[in-house]
């Protein structure tokens, strides 16, 4: 399974995800064959990717994802009929969002062994809402790696969940601007933080904390972030598990002026940063929990072989097993060994395959097969 743009997407590609729009309404469903027209139907939904069945998928055993589907699209919907709501009165459905909360929580104390395998697939207009959730999901994720009681896990996972909600008062042709926005249009985005954390000041009931992670969240390790330009530990906790989930989702997001990151490339960027930005401890530990080769990707050896990543376990995001498909001339391997790169004298993975090299490599391998 390999996530492929559009642009590259061709008729008898088989889908491997379902793809679904704010509203919860089902764009494509997996295993259909694409053809001219659903691939159209697709840019015409600006959908920016899809997940491809490939050849060698045939016995890779897919892990479940470390959210469900349904609990991520109820999640999605549900937050988007909230936030509409919120833009009208100004104030939050504090009892929406924590039923959205809990339902995350529960999924992934279900599933903690679980790790985050794959990005997620959303339209463009639709990216607040999905972003949120994903903030979400990965900010809870990490909070529980942390061993944080109950009580707080729900304190992190709706301070996340909420983190952007003062982007509703952002005009929605800046923060849909498909190019870079200017010096002046920064600066209305950036007032998001302080609206978020009015919002929140004013709904009822509502817990100090997530107005905390709503007005932090961009606050810098080093101090050269906003509103307040706080560092280190004046950053509320919570806030910094939710900056690494922010910035990680928005890297591996397609967006109207980038194309989504890599897992591997956002963490090379993260890490190159993590002095300035970030708190290394919390960084560090939220890459044990990210499928950095995610299952399905085709990456090149130290020794120059080939192979497709077949399992990844959690604490050994770096060293997953995989099967030799090639060897460094790309001569295909009739017999795949398996390698199991966490042990000893194992070689190591020196990069993965941009997606136009592995959509060629997949239909050397097809060719391969059909000799």
């Amino acid at each position: 399974m390999q996530r492929i743009s559009i642009k590259h997407l061709k008729s008898g590609m088989i889908v491997a995800r379902n793809i679904y729009d704010a509203d919860g309404h089902k764009l494509l469903s997996k295993d259909v064959i694409l053809n001219e027209q659903y691939i159209a139907r697709l840019h015409n939904l600006t959908i920016p990717a899809v997940y491809v069945k490939f050849s060698n998928d045939d016995n890779i055993n897919y892990p479940d994802d470390i959210v469900s589907e349904q609990t991520r699209v109820r999640a999605i919907k549900s937050l988007n009929i909230a936030f509409r709501k919120c833009q009208l009165t100004n104030t939050v459905d504090l009892k929406l969002m924590k039923e959205i909360t809990r339902n995350i929580l529960d999924a992934l104390l279900v599933n903690r062994t679980n790790i985050v395998q794959m990005n997620d697939i959303r339209c463009y207009d639709d990216y607040t809402f999905a972003h949120s959730v994903n903030v979400c999901i990965l900010s809870t994720m990490l909070a529980i790696s942390c061993q944080y009681p109950i009580k707080k896990l729900l304190e992190i996972s709706l301070g996340a969940l909420l983190h952007d909600v003062g982007k509703i008062k952002i005009p929605q042709k800046i923060l849909n601007k498909p190019a870079s926005l200017s010096e002046e249009e920064f600066a209305v985005i950036k007032k998001h933080s302080e609206y978020g954390f009015d919002i929140l000041r004013q709904s009822q009931d509502m817990s100090v904390v997530p107005m905390h992670v709503a007005f932090q969240h961009h606050e810098k390790f080093n101090g050269t972030g906003y509103p307040r330009g706080l560092k280190g530990t004046e950053i509320h906790e919570y806030a910094r598990i939710v900056a690494i989930a922010d910035v990680y989702d928005a890297i591996t997001s397609d967006r109207p002026y980038k194309n989504a990151c890599a897992p591997y490339e956002a963490y090379k960027i993260m890490v190159q940063n993590s002095n300035l930005q970030f708190d290394n401890i919390l960084l560090e530990k939220f890459f044990s929990y990210i499928a950095v080769f995610p299952v399905g990707s085709i990456v090149q050896l130290n020794s120059g072989e080939y192979a497709l990543v077949a399992a990844v376990e959690q604490g050994f995001t770096f060293s997953p097993t995989v099967k030799l498909l090639a060897t460094a001339n790309r001569d295909m391997l009739k017999n795949r060994v398996t390698l199991n790169l966490k042990l000893e004298n194992m070689p190591y993975i020196d990069r993965m395959l941009c997606e136009t090299e592995s959509i060629e490599f997949n239909a050397l391998l097809y060719n391969k097969k059909s000799d």
